[in-house]
């Protein structure tokens, strides 16, 4: 579709897409992309419009007002833009720029995080993952609405590889690790697991592994049993409680699980344990 917009050339294209009712609750979407060519006197001046903008610049310049700060977007150049606030962009001389407005259930407090960062004209230049990303994420909006699961996914690793740039990625992942780490340690005694701990901190169980082991210098089950374990030997020495009793109250699913457990940590069965003088 080409648009009449003043100073978009005819070699610009604009597409628009309907959102499922799926996508709109729980995903997030594109409403509108386009790859204009343009020359004076295109400018957009937007106040108030309930869509997030990824803009990005091909060649030439756009300026952009924005958060009171004036910036010149040239070729590389990738800036996101919270339409709610008042913004103008406009074209100095020929440019050539791929957009996409977007939207979606979770992503303002993503983009509320990357804010506080350093948003302003991203140059992708040395960023190549960046590139790669957004070429991917473009690449696949033509075949909406079947494709709003890959663009919602295509959208996050979009974001990854932003704040990656912005922030090394390491504040978010050691954050959400931090999380399940004083998880473990507040909820060890209940039947915790490992899967809803990494889906808690929006990771794959393997990576949640992976990503602790390398953290804490121990893989999660193995540090969540030691906490278990040192609970388990506290009640045997200082309670009368049943072994059966003890295995429930330190998070084991069965009795059986808690004394093969037991044994292999420590090298003998709980009631063996709880003989021994210290």
């Amino acid at each position: 579709m080409i648009t009449k917009e003043p100073g978009v050339l005819l070699d610009s294209e604009i597409y628009i897409y309907e959102p499922t009712i799926f996508a709109r609750r729980t995903l997030t979407y594109a409403t509108f992309s386009g790859a204009y060519h343009c020359v004076a006197p295109y400018q957009i001046d937007r106040t108030n419009y309930d869509n997030l903008l990824l803009l990005f610049i091909d060649s030439g310049q756009l300026e952009l007002t924005y958060q009171n700060q004036r910036n010149i977007l040239t070729g590389g150049c990738l800036q996101i833009i919270d339409c709610k606030q008042p913004h103008v962009y406009r074209a100095l001389g020929d440019v050539r720029f791929r957009w996409i407005h977007f939207n979606g259930s979770t992503i303002q407090p993503f983009y509320d995080y990357l804010d506080q960062c350093d948003l302003d004209g991203l140059d992708t230049a040395c960023h190549f993952a960046v590139i790669k990303e957004f070429d991917k994420l473009f690449a696949l909006l033509p075949e909406l609405p079947t494709s709003e699961l890959a663009v919602n996914l295509s959208f996050i690793k979009l974001f990854s590889a932003i704040s990656e740039v912005l922030v090394g990625g390491l504040d978010i992942a050691q954050g959400a690790l931090h999380q399940a780490y004083r998880e473990m340690n507040e909820r060890y005694l209940e039947p915790l697991r490992l899967d809803d701990l990494a889906k808690a901190i929006n990771m794959s169980t393997c990576h949640f592994a992976r990503s602790f082991r390398n953290r804490y210098h121990i893989p999660p089950h193995e540090y969540l049993l030691s906490l278990r374990i040192g609970e388990a030997k506290r009640q045997l020495l200082m309670t009368e409680h049943a072994i059966e009793t003890v295995a429930e109250k330190c998070g084991f699913n069965s009795t059986s699980h808690f004394i093969r457990a037991f044994g292999q940590r420590v090298g003998i069965t709980p009631a063996q344990f709880r003989k021994q003088k210290f």
